[in-house]
Formats: C-alpha cells, sequence, structure tokens
C-alpha cells in the first residue's frame, strides 16, 4: 500500500509540473530544475518497467487528458493485451457495491444505521450491527475468504446454495470483536452488503449495478465475473477456467471482489463518482471519511483515503493486482492492471523511486 501510494503521488506532484508552462522569467530563475516532457517522462517510466519485464495496464488520465498509458504482456489467452483490454479488478470492487448502499440509501429504501436483523433475521447478531459496520470493516464478522471457508465451496453449487452456505457459516460463528470497537478487513461484510442491495431493491445485484452504474456511464467493458462463462464482448481477453477460485466457486466474491473491467472504464467510474454524478458530494465525502481512525488505513466505504484529498483501493485476485486513485480536486484518475508479472509491487517501488529523484 505504501508503495502504491508514494507512486500515485509522485506522479502527481510530476504531471503537475510538467502539465505547467514555465515562463522565460522562471525559467531562468530556476535554471537547477529539469522539466520533462510528456513524450520524455513516457520513454523514461518505459525503460523503468521494461528493466523489471512490468506486464500489464497502466492508466492515468488529469483533467479528462491522458498524460501517460501502457500495455505489455499478453492475457488468458495469450493475445497482447492492450489498454481496453478488460482484467479482473479484485477488491475495487467493494466501492461500486458500497455505491450501491448509496444510492439506495438516497432512495429511501435503507438507512446506514438499520441493524442487519432487518435483512438477515435469523443471524442472532444482527441487532447490533449495523449496514454502517458493513461498510466500514467495523462489524466484528470473520472472513470467509482469508479464513479459508469459501475455497471449500464445490464448483458445482450454484450461486444462490452457496450464498446460502456463506450466510449460514457467517452466522453461526463468533465475532472477532464487539460491533464497532475496532477495524477488521473481511470480504464477508461485502458478501452481506450485496445481499442487501438485492432485499433493498428488489433487483438481482448484477442488474442493479447495470441500471445504475455500468449503462448510465456507457462501461461497455464492464461486468461481473458470473457473466464470464457466457463470454460477453467485454470479457473476450479471460476464460472461466483461469485460475482463479473467485470464477469456479460462484457467489464467493459477490459484492467483494466481483467485477470486471479495464482502464477507461474504470476512469469513466471514477469521473462519475468524483464528479458528483453516481452519489452526491456530500455522499462522496462520507464514503472516503476515515471511520477508523484507530487502524491506520484511512478506511470508508469501500474506499481509502490517499494522499493530498485522493481516494482510491487495491485490489488483488489470484494473480491479478491493481490500483485505483481519483482526485476531485485536482482532477487525477490512475488505475492498473498486472496479471501476475509484478509480485511485490515492484513496478510501484521503481517508479516510485524515478519521479522522486525527477520530480524536481
Amino acid at each position: 500500500m505504501k508503495q502504491a501510494i508514494a507512486l500515485i503521488l509522485m506522479l502527481a506532484v510530476l504531471l503537475s509540473a510538467t502539465s505547467c508552462s514555465v515562463s522565460p522569467k522562471t525559467e531562468q530563475a530556476e535554471k537547477t530544475t529539469v522539466v520533462k516532457t510528456d513524450a520524455e517522462l513516457a520513454a523514461t517510466i518505459d525503460n523503468k518497467l521494461a528493466d523489471i519485464k512490468y506486464d500489464g495496464v497502466i492508466y492515468l488520465v488529469h483533467n479528462g487528458n491522458v498524460v501517460y498509458q501502457r500495455a505489455t504482456g499478453t492475457d488468458a489467452n495469450g493475445d497482447p493485451l492492450a489498454i481496453n483490454t478488460s482484467m479482473y479488478i479484485g477488491s475495487i470492487s467493494k466501492q461500486f457495491c458500497a455505491a450501491a448502499i448509496m444510492i439506495l440509501r438516497d432512495q429511501g429504501k435503507l438507512s446506514v444505521d438499520d441493524t442487519i436483523d432487518k435483512y438477515f433475521p435469523e443471524y442472532s447478531k444482527g441487532k447490533d450491527i449495523t449496514i454502517k459496520h458493513l461498510l466500514t470493516m467495523r462489524s466484528g464478522i470473520r472472513d470467509t475468504v482469508g479464513e479459508g471457508f469459501a475455497g471449500t465451496l464445490p464448483y458445482t453449487n450454484t450461486e444462490e446454495k452457496n450464498t446460502a452456505l456463506i450466510k449460514e457459516w457467517i452466522f453461526g460463528e463468533s465475532l472477532l470483536f464487539e460491533p464497532d470497537t475496532a477495524f477488521r478487513y473481511s470480504n464477508s461484510n461485502y458478501i452481506l452488503l450485496a445481499d442487501i442491495v438485492e432485499q433493498a431493491s428488489g433487483q438481482y445485484y448484477n442488474d442493479f449495478l447495470r441500471e445504475y452504474i455500468f449503462d448510465p456511464f456507457d462501461m461497455k467493458h464492464t461486468g461481473l465475473i458470473t457473466e464470464i462463462p457466457d463470454s460477453p464482448a467485454w470479457a473476450e481477453n479471460l476464460i472461466a477456467d483461469d485460475d482463479v477460485e473467485e470464477v469456479k466457486i460462484k457467489g464467493v466474491a459477490k459484492g467483494a471482489g466481483d467485477i470486471v473491467s479495464n482502464a477507461p472504464d474504470m476512469v469513466k467510474w471514477m469521473e462519475g463518482l468524483s464528479g458528483g454524478k453516481i452519489v452526491s458530494a456530500e455522499t462522496l465525502r462520507e464514503m472516503t471519511t476515515d471511520h477508523s481512525p484507530d487502524y491506520g488505513e484511512k478506511y470508508g466505504y469501500g474506499l481509502t483515503q490517499m494522499f493530498s484529498g485522493g481516494a482510491g483501493h487495491l485490489g488483488a485476485i489470484s494473480d491479478y493486482s491493481s490500483e485505483e486513485y481519483f482526485n476531485t480536486e485536482q482532477g487525477y484518475c490512475f488505475f492498473c492492471d498486472s496479471n501476475g508479472s509484478d509480485p511485490g509491487g515492484m513496478a510501484w517501488m521503481l517508479l516510485g523511486e524515478f519521479l522522486s529523484e525527477h520530480s524536481g
């Protein structure tokens, strides 16, 4: 996380410098400052990434203009990656689920202060846990993925069957702590939130996202992993038998890590979210508020506070690792996704070092 944040910070600093014109007077007064052109910057970054054999997609937009993009490597079918290649985004998916909850809140169909026994009356601890506790990872509910339960579910089960088994496991386990007394990242929270979206809206979760987010923002290369076996055009670079358990085992990533997207679509999402087109500016502030100052990761509702007033999230699913960042005031949207060539975030560390050295 620290490496990724450092990279984005240095990118913002450097690109802010390169996007401003320098008057002759200023240039004379600051003779020691070297400002690279966008082409020089791109070439240097390309060389750094080539040195570590980084493969994946990197996409940076400033005020609607693409200032850096790169796509190298191959997809699951062996075809070259492109900027518009759709890939798994992992836990970045959580903010879509959080936004769905907030859309329903704005429609008057639920409150973040609702206790979840309203939706899961069979859950004895539900009366002490609110929707907000789920959104902020402060419920104390154990992680079906982190504790290994999700991986035990049969590949042959339907999504409905697995969802029922997941809820049975969650509701039968003890809490890690009393609700709202601590923070613990748990995919289970967002699996339950996706279920609440369906109950409050009366729609299948996938259909809700398409109606209120994907279709209105022309995100034609974005969909859910459960749709991959049907081979829609947006997921043609992915194959259903990829070594991704969350594809093979239906329902285990629902709401928590279930979205497939590409860089241009992710920018549409970030611009819509930060521009008040999906939720209001007030609601976005609520989503990006640090609700766990005791934890230190500045976690909100499926979003983490990042440097300089920006926000974003990391994603990881199987060999795929992704990062997004948007900054409303500065006009930046950044997205990257690697399908296995960047273990440990080495690309971010090297880029951070480079930008630190060349940011003036």
